[in-house]
């Protein structure tokens, strides 16, 4: 069984489970009784929300559950009040493991790691006081202050999945989630070696430092000004540095945590690797790494950072097809609800659109082709209700297949370096009372 359904049908298990219900309650009063809209429902309603209005949502969803029944948007918002949000990121959690534990032969590895790149992005939340008051503010060129939050996410690069994300105040520091997510993926991909590759928002002692402690590997682009002294004496485009820690950088300030303070001084430095390559611009950038010689060449470096461009097509989708920044309510509980389930349905995609795209006839066309995601969306989030619900195994399977083949139909060339760029917005584009009562792929 490929993960994909193998991964669909442990969701629908842990969805009906007990376990996840006691999880899910806000208080112990929550879902003891089985309303209209229940636990299981309300985890279902969730996870194929198309970003619609409240009462388009109810009515589409009641439709698919073939129930007459319905319920009132107050109604619709005193449960999902009941619900914590955490339900979705130990769903995402357990699926992950499914795949990373029990479908070995399907991970894809850059000699022998996990390739996850590290990175954050501003997010639009629905403009009122709750907001403001939950995740701070922007001022945008009239001189309103407009509600922002900052989502981090750590991405396997080559499987194409979002190991963690979370959603924070504005501004949250990028060192600080990068630390979290580092430790927190341990548990995800427990058998796996991974290199973090980053941007050159992440450069820090304290980070790098960390990594050296606990045998982590790192690849971090940097900016014009870090460790100046150090880079001056650099004659090639790959040479090793010792990187001093000085008493200046190991300030309280820069490195809180008293052990690493404690091992900077002991070892005083560490023999890191710069690499200096050109871009097709002209213009040139300096990579900083504690990956070896003797394991990856010169070549293989310039190509580890190119891969990071995956994570910014992952908040591409996110955002402008997935559209996740249509949140439904400015109730921090329910913002949550709506990102973390979020990146659970991006990944049930991103899977199932791996298996359609073995369905491809390669020899047939002249350009390399992939499936076409928006359609994959379109289509996973009209359908994949009938297949979470759905009792018999084998129409469940029927149903499933089905879904994949017609996924499998819609295709484009891969156009390579292609960028898709995030432009900022200092004014919001949605509105959570103001959403369409249609959607289309």
């Amino acid at each position: 069984v490929k993960f994909s359904y193998d991964g669909i049908n442990n969701i629908k298990e842990m969805v009906n489970t007990n376990e996840l219900k006691e999880l899910g309650k806000l208080t112990k009063e929550s879902f003891t009784r089985e309303r209209k809209m229940g636990f299981t429902k309300l985890i279902n309603y969730i996870l194929n929300k198309k970003g619609l209005s409240t009462n388009m949502e109810i009515n589409n969803f009641y439709n698919k559950i073939n129930e007459d029944n319905t319920i009132s948007n107050q109604s619709l918002l005193e449960q999902r009040l009941k619900l914590n949000p955490e339900v979705f990121i130990y769903l995402n959690n357990n699926y992950l493991k499914l795949f990373y534990n029990e479908h070995k032969d399907e991970v894809k590895t850059y000699k022998n790691y996990i390739l996850k790149a590290i990175d954050g992005s501003d997010f639009e939340i629905p403009n009122t006081k709750e907001s403001k008051k939950v995740y701070g503010t922007i001022i945008n060129n009239k001189e309103d202050s407009i509600p922002r939050a900052t989502v981090s996410t750590s991405y396997d690069l080559l499987n194409k999945y979002v190991v963690e994300g979370f959603i924070s105040p504005y501004r949250t520091g990028e060192v600080k989630s990068a630390l979290e997510h580092i430790k927190n993926d341990k548990n995800i991909t427990t058998d796996y070696n991974s290199i973090y590759i980053m941007d050159r928002g992440y450069v820090s002692i304290e980070l790098m430092l960390y990594c050296i402690m606990n045998n982590i590997k790192f690849l971090i682009r940097l900016d014009g000004t870090a460790y100046k002294n150090e880079r001056e004496g650099i004659t090639t485009n790959d040479e090793y540095i010792d990187l001093k820690y000085t008493r200046g950088r190991i300030k309280r300030r820069y490195i809180k945590d008293e052990t690493m303070r404690l091992y900077a001084k002991e070892i005083k430095s560490s023999k890191l690797r710069v690499v200096t390559y050109v871009l097709n611009t002209g213009e040139i950038e300096q990579l900083i790494t504690n990956l070896e010689y003797d394991e990856f060449s010169y070549d293989d470096i310039v190509e580890l950072y190119k891969k990071r461009w995956g994570i910014e097509t992952l908040y591409y989708s996110l955002k402008s097809k997935l559209e996740t920044e249509r949140f439904t309510s400015s109730f921090k509980i329910l913002i949550e609800q709506d990102f973390f389930s979020s990146i659970l349905v991006f990944n049930m995609i991103q899977s199932m659109m791996k298996e359609a795209e073995e369905k491809i006839e390669k020899n047939k066309y002249k350009h390399e082709m992939t499936i076409n995601e928006n359609m994959a969306i379109g289509l996973f989030k009209n359908e994949m209700i009938y297949i979470m619900l759905e009792q018999d195994d084998n129409k469940r399977l029927e149903l499933y297949d089905k879904l994949i083949n017609k996924i499998s139909k819609y295709k484009i060339p891969i156009r390579k370096d292609r960028k898709y760029k995030i432009n900022f917005r200092a004014d919001n584009k949605h509105s959570f009372n103001k959403l369409k009562s249609f959607w289309k792929i």
